[in-house]
């Protein structure tokens, strides 16, 4: 990301403000369907990933906020200004710029709904992973001074190219292209580290999905629903909660409208 934003990347940044607004504005009315969802998927990898490109996105506003820390020993406002909008959103509306607006999550997103025989890996092992490499990224940085991410960089599909060797990131990003027909958004639960950043601070998101313990039939139709495990952790009231990547499938499947989009407001679980 350069130094200094353009106005193209700042409509980029403003887009993925907007579109968090609208996504959330839909999820509170319950007008997420499937059908509109996918409407979203499409037009969000096209405009935000093959129209405005790599830059920005959500792992680069962090990676380069480590290499300004790390490897210039420097702080430069405008990269710590992006992260720091991007994380706001999440904290606002839980995970809508992964959920939303991230062109590769909304990519692997759009490949979960081919048909095919689906898989939900367990949250301790996608978190182990991913705190693995995290850490890893950030050694990397401290102690070979070397940003290795930089050579799977699953972004680069939407320039066309990959970093030396290009082999090695065009078979990353082919793995898990294909893995995402099977596992819900295998990049972002078990390797992101924006993901794993938002992760811990979506614990306490603003808006997010609340269950009304008054109504709920504990049919588990929105566990089935979920993607992911968000939905079985939320109805177990789990302290750590898994990723929800705000697709209001457990909404859409609710029948008895025992869950909405929002804060706490009667006898409820989030």
């Amino acid at each position: 990301m350069p130094v200094q934003m353009n106005p193209w990347m700042i409509s980029k940044i403003v887009l993925w403000v907007l579109i968090a607004i609208v996504s959330t504005s839909f999820l509170r009315k319950n007008k997420v369907t499937s059908k509109v969802r996918n409407y979203f998927l499409v037009g969000g990898v096209i405009i935000f990933g093959f129209i405005y490109g790599v830059e920005p996105n959500p792992v680069s506003s962090l990676r380069n906020l480590l290499k300004n820390v790390f490897l210039q020993q420097r702080l430069l406002p405008a990269i710590l200004l992006v992260f720091v909008i991007l994380l706001l959103v999440s904290w606002w509306s839980n995970k809508s710029i992964c959920g939303w607006g991230c062109q590769f999550g909304l990519l692997q997103d759009l490949l979960y709904r081919v048909p095919s025989r689906k898989r939900k890996p367990p949250i301790r092992l996608s978190q182990i992973i991913r705190l693995f490499f995290f850490v890893g990224l950030i050694l990397g940085l401290v102690v070979w001074k070397i940003d290795w991410l930089a050579f799977i960089d699953p972004f680069g599909i939407f320039r066309w190219s990959f970093s030396q060797p290009v082999i090695l990131g065009m078979s990353f990003v082919s793995a898990v292209l294909i893995l995402s027909v099977f596992i819900y958004r295998p990049w972002c639960h078990f390797f992101c580290p924006f993901g794993f950043i938002s992760w811990i601070v979506e614990q306490k998101s603003l808006n997010k999905p609340v269950i009304n313990l008054e109504t709920c039939k504990q049919c588990q139709l929105c566990v089935k629903a979920c993607p992911g495990n968000a939905m079985e952790d939320i109805l177990h009231n789990k302290r750590w909660r898994s990723d929800c990547f705000a697709c209001g499938a457990c909404i859409e499947a609710c029948r008895f409208d025992s869950i909405h989009w929002g804060r706490k407001s009667f006898s409820s679980r989030s």
